[in-house]
C-alpha cells in the first residue's frame, strides 16, 4: 500500500473459517455451472473438480501452482523455477522446457507460449533510497518461446523504470517499508523489486479498437512490490500505461473482460482485507468491488476470473478457498479446499490461481477415460459402466433439481 511517498507490504496469514471442507454453498440456478480446475500452491497434483467439489480428473506434476487447460485436452502445467510441461490427460509428458521460469505463462494460439523468467543484475542507480540498496535486483523478463525453446522476443522491466515513473507517478527514489509479524515496520531495500505476478496477452475488446495501448496482442502485467498493474506495447517495447499505486495492495492476476475493463485481486497484504475489483482503465475509476472485511482475506497469491454469465470467481488463496459471487454480490457457490498440500515445500491447503471450464471444454478429458467402471448402478438398478456415465449420475445426482 503506498502513503506517504513508501510502499507498505504485510506479511502471510492464513484465515480458517470453522465449518466442513469441500463445498458449503451452491445455488444451482444461480451459477454458472462448469468444472473447476486448480493446484495446491506449490503441489504435486492437479485437480478438476465438479460443482459438487467432485474429483473429476487429476494429473501429477511437480511443485506446481498454475496449470492451463488446452482445447486439445492437455494440460500445460508449470514448475515453479524450474520449467513447464505438457501433459497428456493420461499424465503422459509430451513436451517440456527448462529455464528460469515463475509465477505466470499464456500459452498463444500458434503454440507459442509468453512467460515471465528472472535474471539478477546490479542495482539501477537511484532506484533506492540512500543506505537501503540491496547488493543486487532480482529483475523480471518477459519472453516468448516456440515450441522448439528458441527465445523469439523478450522485454526487460528494468529498462523501462522511467516510464513507471512517468505514468504511474512511482517516486524516485523508490522507498518500501515491511511489516513484521509482530507489527513492527522496518524500511529496507527489496531486491525483487517489481515481483511480477501476471503476463497476460490482451483479447480484442472494443476497448482496444479505439485506444491501440489496449490493442489485441500488448501484454498486461502485475508488479505485486509496487502495487502497479500497466501493459506494455509490444510493437513499440515500452510500457503505455499503468495504473494502481496508492489503491491496490500486494495485487495479483489482473485481466482484461469482454467490455474493456480489468478485473483484479487486490489482496489488501498491508490493509488486512482483499477485495476483488473491476476497474475502467480508460478513467481509472472503480466500477464494481466485492468485499468483506475480515471474512475475505488472501495476503498472497489468489486471483478472479468473470464468468460468462456475469458472475466472478474468486481464488482466496491463503483461505484455501474458491467462491462464485452473482454481480450483486451474493455468494452461490462456496468451495473450501479439503487437499493438504503433499511433497517438498507445498503450501498446505493454499491455492495459486483457480479456472472455471465449460462441459463442452473438457470433453477430450473425458472421452479420453476409456476405463471401464464396476459395481455402480441408478435407483433402477441400471449399470453405469463408461466414465462418462457414471460423472452425469454423481454431478447431477449430488447437484439436485
Amino acid at each position: 500500500m503506498f502513503k506517504d511517498g513508501k510502499i507498505y507490504t504485510g506479511t502471510t496469514m492464513d484465515r480458517i473459517a470453522p465449518g466442513p471442507l469441500g463445498v458449503r454453498t451452491y445455488d444451482k440456478a444461480k451459477c454458472f455451472n462448469g468444472y473447476t480446475l486448480f493446484s495446491s500452491a506449490f503441489g504435486y497434483t492437479e485437480w478438476l473438480i465438479d460443482m459438487n467439489g467432485m474429483v473429476v480428473h487429476t494429473w501429477p506434476c511437480q511443485h506446481s501452482q498454475l496449470a492451463e487447460l488446452l482445447p486439445n485436452g492437455n494440460l500445460m502445467v508449470d514448475d515453479y523455477g524450474s520449467g513447464l510441461h505438457e501433459l497428456a490427460p493420461d499424465g503422459t509428458e509430451l513436451w517440456s522446457w527448462k529455464g528460469p521460469y515463475h509465477h505466470d505463462f499464456y500459452c498463444l494460439p500458434n503454440g507459442n507460449i509468453v512467460m515471465l523468467t528472472n535474471k539478477t543484475e546490479p542495482v539501477k542507480e537511484g532506484y533506492y533510497a540512500e543506505g537501503f540498496a540491496p547488493k543486487e535486483m532480482l529483475t523480471d523478463v518477459v519472453i516468448e518461446i516456440d515450441r522448439k525453446g528458441n527465445t523469439l522476443w523478450e522485454f526487460s522491466f528494468s529498462d523501462h523504470i522511467e516510464e513507471l515513473h512517468e505514468l504511474a507517478g512511482l517516486p524516485k527514489p523508490v522507498r518500501y517499508v515491511f511489516r513484521g509479524p509482530d507489527g513492527t515496520e522496518r524500511e529496507g531495500g527489496n531486491r525483487d523489486w517489481a515481483h511480477t505476478n501476471t503476463i497476460e496477452v490482451l483479447p480484442d475488446t472494443p476497448l482496444g479498437q479505439r485506444d491501440k495501448r489496449f490493442r489485441a496482442g500488448n501484454l498486461l502485467f502485475s508488479f505485486r512490490s509496487l502495487d502497479i498493474i500497466g501493459v506494455i506495447d509490444r510493437d513499440a517495447e515500452a510500457i503505455v500505461w499503468a495504473w494502481g499505486l496508492g489503491v491496490l495492495d500486494g495485487q495479483h492476476q489482473p485481466t482484461m473482460i469482454p467490455n474493456g475493463n480489468i478485473l483484479i485481486f487486490d489482496n489488501g497484504t498491508y490493509r488486512n482485507n482483499s477485495a476483488a475489483v473491476e476497474m475502467n482503465p480508460e478513467t481509472g475509476k472503480v466500477v464494481w468491488q466485492f468485499d468483506d472485511g475480515p471474512n475475505f482475506y488472501s495476503p498472497f497469491r489468489s486471483g478472479v476470473q468473470r464468468l460468462p454469465n456475469g458472475n466472478t470467481m474468486i481464488c482466496s488463496s491463503d483461505e484455501g478457498r474458491i467462491f462464485e459471487v452473482t454481480p450483486g454480490k451474493e455468494i452461490v457457490w462456496d468451495f473450501w479446499s479439503p487437499f493438504l498440500g503433499q511433497g517438498k515445500a507445498n503450501q498446505g491447503r493454499h491455492i495459486y490461481r483457480a479456472t472455471r471450464c465449460t462441459e463442452d471444454y473438457i470433453e477430450p478429458i473425458i472421452a479420453s477415460r476409456t476405463e471401464k467402471i464396476t459395481a455402480v448402478a441408478n435407483e433402477n438398478h441400471q449399470k453405469q459402466e463408461t466414465f462418462r456415465d457414471v460423472l452425469k449420475y454423481y454431478s447431477e445426482g449430488f447437484a439436485g433439481k
